[in-house]
């Protein structure tokens, strides 16, 4: 698993503490940084000074020939030194494993990740092992001279550093900044210091290694010639008090730990258990059968989603939360139903507790219209707010922070239809797999209510349903209703009659039908399952003979043909119900059909980009990753398509989307023609853990 090209940033995360040591693109910035929108703008400085004054630096830098030092206390001739960035650097990416290697060094960043304990049911130990925000890392220096070289880590910030020896009694070596970010080992040849930069650091003429001025602080050890030496190092992050707004949380790690320094100590310690864990990821997903090129996808889209991820203590009780990337909106819900088979697989908690969220505070109760008699009201029902909040603000009850009325689908507008869908579907998948009958009692009349809900956004009047959306939510204020494709164009932004979110709605029946008999509640399993029908029988009905597909939405000249159409066959499939997506089922018609309509727009060519990567709309230069991946998913394990070559032609072009179209980003979403435009720094790309089981 070595990426072709070894320059692009990823994200290096503790599960659950919004933080991210950000590096790996060069001659970029980087860094370890907390509730960030974007990678850290720092320096990291990786590599060693030779006894000729050069430092030899892996490219992870934006860097220059100058030194600080030469402005502000040396002069010019007081800094000697120069600088040389090291080449041939490969790189080796695994699941919780980021290898970077030069000739000379090599520098290993591991984010352990693991089921993250039910914290109702765990034990305090358990829990702080799960929380504690580190990240590990090892700098190996393997000297082949014959003169003795320095190694050093180093990382350069906008403020300034402490050291923590004098306030560990010497049993840390590293430095801390504002008690937020900091880098420790235990190595006794290892040494500290502070500088402008390291270069000024190297060649010092003043004997006072840590000096304070300088925002550079790092570590270095003596490597005598021919021999090699291994600094180990944790990093860690820390957020004392209150952590959010408007809703008071603090981070869940500060009920185990009161500061950084015992966040260091305690990595320290639990350094080889941490690394254990993660050779475990590492070694199962080498063992997957899948191409390099997807295992590279599902490795950075992996440290991505945690590097969003919140978990909160609201005084009471844990709280979960994964903010949108650089938009940093809280428990988006469109992305939480893509994010749902991850958290199904690690962590099923985390689920509940975003169900639960949404139903107590981001549910609410509207009317719906037809568009063409905006000023006449029908009953609506239940449905959920879009999000949860923004940059630490938790939204009022019952609002999100990005939905606003009086626009006609545009971006901003409410996505009211899909998020009524999306509580069905999470609560469907999370019951299925765990079998929680507690939920499913205390839930029960919430799917009731959402099956009502869902009928009326159909149509108020029974005789006039045909299974998907035909009228809007009031809160649009008389304008339109868009789905989680906000910033596309009608193909797949426009909720009413879309035969995407039509996907979604006839899934929902589907659910719903399940888990009404499973609560004895056979006449509304029957009305659901009718309801699934009308929606599979619409939606077959819109297959065109001589467009060879169906189009985008079901009203007008709507001819744009969208791969996303099929997306809505992996709740069954989850769920284990596979007679829903047979093609001998009580849909067989609707799934016939659906296989058509890949077929054709992927054989045509209208749904593909010239390096064989997947095109979400044909009238549409705007395509997601993570529903891309998804819909891979689909098309193979549930439609049975076997692209032959063009499969692993599609995972290179994705994969070089991410490693040189959104190089500077971390892990993106967003792509027009390979290149990331928007959705930086983002989640909901782990839908390729679905993959995994294929």
């Amino acid at each position: 698993m070595k990426p072709e090209n070894p320059s692009f940033h990823s994200h290096h995360s503790p599960m659950g503490a919004l933080a991210s040591f950000t590096c790996g693109a060069h001659g970029a910035k980087g860094g370890m940084g907390l509730e960030l929108a974007g990678p850290f703008p720092g320096s990291i400085s990786i590599g060693y000074h030779d006894t000729s004054g050069t430092l030899h630096l892996l490219p992870l830098f934006e860097g220059s020939e100058s030194s600080e030092a030469e402005r502000y206390v040396e002069g010019p001739e007081g800094t000697q030194g120069k600088l040389h960035t090291l080449g041939d650097v490969t790189r080796e990416y695994l699941w919780a494993t980021d290898r970077i290697s030069a000739p000379g060094v090599t520098f290993e960043i591991v984010s352990p990740f693991f089921a993250i304990p039910d914290p109702k049911q765990a034990t305090p130990i358990e829990l702080a092992f799960a929380s504690c925000p580190v990240v590990q890392a090892t700098v190996t220096f393997k000297n082949e001279g014959d003169e003795p070289i320095r190694g050093i880590f180093a990382l350069g910030i906008d403020h300034r550093w402490s050291g923590l020896s004098d306030r560990t009694n010497g049993t840390l070596i590293g430095a801390t900044s504002r008690e937020e970010i900091g880098f420790a080992t235990q190595n006794e040849e290892a040494s500290c210091w502070m500088d402008f930069d390291p270069i000024s650091a190297m060649n010092r003429k003043h004997s006072t290694p840590e000096f304070l001025l300088g925002p550079t602080a790092g570590l270095e050890i003596f490597v005598p010639g021919g021999e090699e030496r291994t600094l180990e190092i944790t990093l860690g992050f820390f957020k004392a008090g209150n952590a959010t707004f408007n809703r008071s949380m603090s981070y869940y790690y500060t009920q185990h730990f009161t500061n950084l320094s015992q966040v260091l100590e305690y990595g320290i310690a639990a350094r080889e258990e941490y690394l254990e864990l993660a050779h475990e990821r590492d070694e199962e997903l080498v063992a997957a059968k899948l191409n390099d090129e997807q295992k590279f996808l599902i490795a950075h889209a992996t440290r991505s989603y945690y590097g969003s991820t919140q978990w909160l203590w609201d005084g009471s009780e844990s709280v979960w939360v994964v903010n949108e990337g650089e938009y940093l909106m809280m428990n988006t819900f469109d992305l939480t139903v893509d994010m749902l088979f991850f958290e199904m697989r690690f962590n099923p908690w985390t689920v509940r507790n975003e169900l639960e969220q949404f139903a107590s505070r981001y549910s609410f109760y509207d009317e719906v219209f037809d568009p063409q008699d905006p000023n006449t009201l029908y009953p609506g029902g239940i449905s959920f707010t879009h999000d949860m909040g923004v940059m630490n603000h938790w939204s009022p009850t019952g609002r999100s922070s990005y939905e606003v009325g009086g626009l006609d689908r545009a971006c901003f507008s409410h996505m009211t239809c899909e998020q009524l869908t999306n509580w069905v579907l999470c609560a469907g998948v999370y019951l299925s797999q765990t079998h929680d009958d507690e939920f499913l009692r205390r839930y029960r009349q919430t799917l009731i209510e959402c099956f009502a809900s869902l009928q009326n956004r159909d149509h108020p009047d029974p005789e006039k349903r045909d299974g998907i959306m035909s009228f809007e939510s009031s809160r649009t204020q008389g304008g339109g209703e868009i789905t989680t494709y906000d910033s596309l164009d009608h193909s797949l932004g426009q909720s009413r009659r879309n035969i995407y979110l039509g996907g979604k709605m006839w899934a929902s029946y589907v659910v719903l039908e399940k888990l009404f008999e499973l609560s004895e509640l056979n006449k509304l399993s029957s009305r659901a399952h009718d309801a699934a029908k009308r929606a599979a029988e619409t939606l077959t009905a819109g297959y065109d003979p001589k467009l060879g597909y169906i189009p985008a939405v079901l009203e007008g000249e709507n001819t744009s043909a969208i791969i996303p159409a099929i997306e809505a066959l992996v709740y069954p499939h989850v769920m284990g119900f596979e007679e829903v997506t047979s093609d001998d089922g009580p849909y067989g018609e609707y799934i016939k059909t659906l296989k058509k309509h890949l077929k054709h727009v992927i054989d045509s060519g209208i749904c593909l980009y010239e390096d064989g990567g997947w095109k979400l709309s044909s009238s549409a230069d705007n395509s997601w990753m993570s529903k891309i991946n998804l819909c891979q998913f689909v098309a193979r394990e549930v439609l049975g398509f076997d692209f032959g070559e063009g499969q692993f032609q599609a995972d290179q072009a994705h994969a070089r989307w991410e490693r040189e179209g959104s190089k500077l980003s971390a892990c993106s979403d967003q792509f027009r023609s390979g290149v990331a435009h928007g959705s930086l720094y983002y989640p909901r790309i782990v839908t390729n853990i679905l993959w995994m089981n294929e």
